[in-house]
């Protein structure tokens, strides 16, 4: 039997295809990342994305851990702009009242939340091809030598 009968264009197809949902699920999930770390004023936003994006679940896990550092976190006054601790319930430059999550915030954290859900479908639909693609490999090139056996 030729190992390359597996190569059929629809595994092919298929294959790509699995390729393609499994990058965008990556894409997505970073995006998801990025929105949640702008949302908490993260300086760092575009770096969790990426390692999130490219690495996937490990560098995601860390951000988890490390997402939620209130005493670092400064909000922008909606007057001024001046960035202020969270503990302020005035802002420290013009005095405008300081009130969280802004809608800005509030905006980023559903965009987020819609990013991850997308991602983790799209990273569910990749495993669900990769487990069909795998069971495609082992008839077209398993089963014959198995065969064989008897």
């Amino acid at each position: 039997m030729n190992a390359l009968a597996m190569w059929t264009p629809a595994f092919i197809i298929g294959y790509l295809l699995t390729l393609a949902v499994s990058i965008t699920g990556s894409v997505m999930v970073g995006l998801a990342v990025y929105n949640d770390a702008k949302s908490k004023m993260s300086l760092n936003a575009v770096m969790w994305a990426m390692l999130v994006g490219i690495l996937g679940w490990i560098p995601g896990i860390v951000y988890l851990c490390v997402r939620n550092k209130p005493l670092e976190r400064i909000y922008a006054c909606y007057s001024c702009g001046w960035g202020n601790p969270l503990s302020a319930r005035q802002c420290r430059r013009c005095g405008a009242g300081l009130y969280y999550p802004t809608e800005e915030t509030a905006r980023l954290q559903k965009k987020a939340k819609a990013f991850l859900i997308i991602g983790l479908v799209l990273w569910g639909l990749a495993a669900i091809g990769e487990i069909f693609m795998i069971a495609h490999m082992i008839q077209t090139v398993m089963a014959p030598i198995l065969e064989g056996l008897h």
